[in-house]
C-alpha cells in the first residue's frame, strides 16, 4: 500500500511493534509535521516547507505523505529537502484516508497535521507544545490561523458549532485586535493546521478520522467525538499560522465544496448527537435542501437531491457507528455546544473572503472588551453598536464619518477594515 523513506521512520516502526512509545499525556515532547500532497503546486508546497525548516522546536521531524499525485513533485522535495520522510501511498485515499496513514507512521508524542498552502512562524510548534503539555487533558492545541491574502484577519484560532451542527472557524474574518490573545478552551481545532495527541488516533482513544468522509468536515467530526470522551482542547495565539483559505478546492466551485459539507455534517449528527437532536437537526437541513431543490435559479437543485437522496442512504449505514460513539459518551451535547457560545463567521464561503461590515468589528471588539475589561475597548464596542442599530447605517458619508473618529488610534489594519465596509 505505502512505501516510507527514512531511516528514522523504519526505526520508528520497529518501536511500535516492541511497544515503546511514550503513553498519551506523560510528558514527551516530539512532534511530527505530516503534510498531505495531491497535486500540490510545487512553489507552494517549498514555502510551507520552508517554514518548516526554521521551527525552534528541537525534537521534530516532517512527514509529507503522497496520496498518488499524477504530478510528481516528490523527486525535486527529496533533493531539496533531505530531512523530510516520504511515504507514497498506492491511491488517492481523500484527506481522510491520507492522514490516518501518515498518522500511523509516527511515532512522535504529537502530530502535527499540516496543509500545504500555509507558512508557520518559527516560534509556532515551540508554543503549541507549551500548551498541550501544560494538561494531560488536552487533546489538541489550535494556533492562530491568518489568511494569507489579508495577513491582519483571522483565518481560524480554533473551530465552532451552531446550534444546527453548522461548523465554522472561530474568529473567521475578524481583525486581529488582541481578542483571542488568551489560551482559552476552544470545541475543537482545524485539522489544516493543528497540533494533536498522537495516541488519540488508537482505536481505544478518539480513533483515526472517518475516511468515509474522504474530505471535509472530518476534523469536526474527530473533534466531536473526542469532546465526548471529555478530552479538551486549547487555543494558542503565541503560535502563528498563515493560509491560503481552500486553495486545494477553488477552481472546482463551491457547489462540489457545499455537496461535501453538507453530506458530511449530517453524517457527523447521525452519529455524534444525542437522540433528540440526531432527528431534528437533519429535519431542519433536508427542509432547507428541499426548498432548494424546488426553486426555481436556486443554482444548487442537483446538489440539494444528491445530499437529500444520500442522507437516507447513510442513515441506516451509519447507525453502527452512531451505536459505537454513543456507549462510550461521557458528555451531554449542549455542554460541548458551550464552548462555542457568541461565537459567529465572518467570511463569505462563495467569494473567499471576510465580510466587511459593521457586525464584523462589533463582534471583534465585544469579544475584546469581555476577555480584557479596557474601558477603550467597552467605548468603541458601545458606539459600534450604537451605529450599527441605528438609520444612519444606510448612510455611508455618515457611518464614514463616524467610523473614523471612533477608530482613531486604532491599528492601521483596523482602520483599513473600516474603510472597506459598504
Amino acid at each position: 500500500m505505502a512505501e516510507l523513506s527514512g531511516d528514522r521512520a523504519a526505526a520508528g516502526r520497529a518501536r511500535a511493534k516492541a511497544g515503546a512509545f511514550n503513553p498519551c499525556g506523560e510528558g514527551g515532547r516530539s512532534v511530527t509535521a505530516v503534510l498531505l500532497n495531491y497535486n500540490s503546486p510545487a512553489e507552494t508546497m517549498f514555502r510551507c516547507l520552508d517554514s518548516l525548516r526554521e521551527q525552534t522546536h528541537e525534537d521534530f521531524r516532517v512527514l509529507l505523505v503522497d496520496n498518488a499525485s499524477s504530478v510528481d513533485i516528490l523527486g525535486e522535495v527529496a533533493e531539496r529537502y533531505p530531512e523530510v520522510e516520504l511515504l507514497r501511498l498506492d491511491r488517492n485515499y481523500g484527506f481522510s484516508g491520507g492522514i490516518n496513514r501518515g498518522v500511523a507512521a509516527c511515532d512522535s508524542e504529537y502530530v502535527f497535521l499540516l496543509n500545504f498552502d500555509t507558512v508557520v512562524e518559527p516560534e509556532c510548534v515551540a508554543e503549541m507544545v507549551k500548551v498541550a503539555a501544560a494538561e494531560p487533558v488536552v487533546v489538541g492545541v489550535a494556533p492562530k490561523i491568518m489568511l494569507s491574502h489579508h495577513p491582519h484577519i483571522f483565518d481560524s484560532i480554533g473551530t465552532a458549532l451552531g446550534p444546527d451542527a453548522g461548523a465554522f472557524n472561530q474568529g473567521i474574518g475578524q481583525p486581529d485586535i488582541g481578542q483571542y490573545d488568551r489560551v482559552e478552551p476552544v470545541f475543537g481545532s482545524c485539522f489544516g493546521a493543528t497540533l494533536l495527541r498522537r495516541c488519540a488516533f488508537r482505536e481505544d482513544q478518539v480513533g483515526p478520522l472517518d475516511e468515509s468522509y474522504f474530505m471535509y468536515f472530518e476534523d469536526f467530526d474527530w473533534c466531536y467525538r473526542a469532546n465526548l470522551l471529555k478530552l479538551e482542547f486549547r487555543t494558542a495565539p503565541a503560535a502563528v499560522v498563515h493560509h491560503e483559505h481552500s486553495a486545494s478546492v477553488k477552481d472546482k466551485g463551491y457547489n462540489f465544496k457545499y455537496r461535501l459539507i453538507e453530506r458530511n455534517l449530517l453524517r457527523t449528527v447521525i452519529k455524534n448527537y444525542q437522540r433528540r437532536q440526531m432527528v431534528k437537526i437533519p429535519l431542519r437541513r433536508l427542509r432547507s435542501h428541499l426548498l432548494n431543490a424546488i426553486a426555481p435559479r436556486s443554482g444548487r437543485a442537483g446538489v440539494s437531491w444528491r445530499i437529500i437522496g444520500g442522507f437516507f442512504t447513510d442513515f441506516f449505514r451509519f447507525l453502527p457507528k452512531r451505536w459505537a460513539v454513543q456507549r462510550r459518551r461521557l458528555v451531554r451535547d449542549d455542554d460541548i455546544l458551550a464552548h462555542s457560545f457568541g461565537e459567529e463567521p465572518y467570511f463569505s464561503p462563495t467569494e473567499y473572503c471576510p465580510i466587511y461590515s459593521l457586525d464584523t468589528l462589533v463582534a471583534a471588539y465585544r469579544r475584546l472588551y469581555a476577555v480584557s475589561g479596557g474601558e477603550r475597548a467597552l467605548d468603541i464596542y458601545k458606539g459600534l453598536e450604537a451605529l450599527n442599530q441605528s438609520k444612519a447605517r444606510g448612510d455611508r458619508v455618515l457611518v464614514e464619518e463616524r467610523l473614523g473618529r471612533l477608530l482613531a488610534g486604532e491599528p492601521e489594519h483596523v482602520r483599513d477594515f473600516a474603510a472597506k465596509i459598504g
